[in-house]
């Protein structure tokens, strides 16, 4: 299978991108699943998600902590994990398991296993789909007798706005 890149938004925004826009997008997909399931999308949820969707890099908790709008009383660091794991079961957002961050996921729906590329500069995550990386990662474990259980494709480098000068 060849590698699809087409997203609902831009997974490498241009400068002036209307984050607005994705985070719209963003809100009435995770608005349809809950409702389509029977889920409550609680304001602290809906947040978590906007905090992500219009930041397009990946972030921790402690992050997305910061920049919540909660002046006088912020929610403890486990009401936002709560949210993320919520969310994350949604696959509207993923864990960057090798910056222990997440990032809202530009993609209505993942056809095959997921690569994320990470831009080193300004930090912006996209994504792409491709079954040759993990099929290639299964012929290289059956060689080791290796039975993996959980692949996740993390490649760092320059996004395009990055390398332009």
């Amino acid at each position: 299978m060849a590698v699809t890149t087409t997203a609902q938004v831009a997974p490498f925004p241009k400068s002036g991108h209307d984050h607005a826009r994705c985070r719209d997008w963003m809100i009435k997909r995770a608005e349809s699943l809950c409702l389509d399931q029977g889920l409550r999308f609680t304001p602290q949820r809906r947040e978590v998600l906007e905090i992500l969707s219009t930041a397009h890099q990946c972030l921790g908790a402690y992050d997305i902590l910061e920049r919540m709008g909660h002046r006088d009383r912020r929610p403890p660091p486990a009401a936002v994990y709560r949210s993320l794991d919520f969310l994350m079961e949604l696959n509207l957002v993923h864990r960057m398991t090798s910056r222990n961050a997440f990032f809202a996921c530009t993609r209505a729906e993942h056809a095959a296993p997921i690569q994320f590329w990470i831009c080193r500069h300004c930090g912006v995550v996209g994504e792409s789909e491709s079954t040759l990386i993990t099929d290639e990662v299964a012929r290289l474990a059956g060689e080791l007798a290796f039975r993996p259980e959980t692949i996740n494709v993390e490649i760092e480098g320059a996004c395009q706005t990055c390398r332009t000068p």
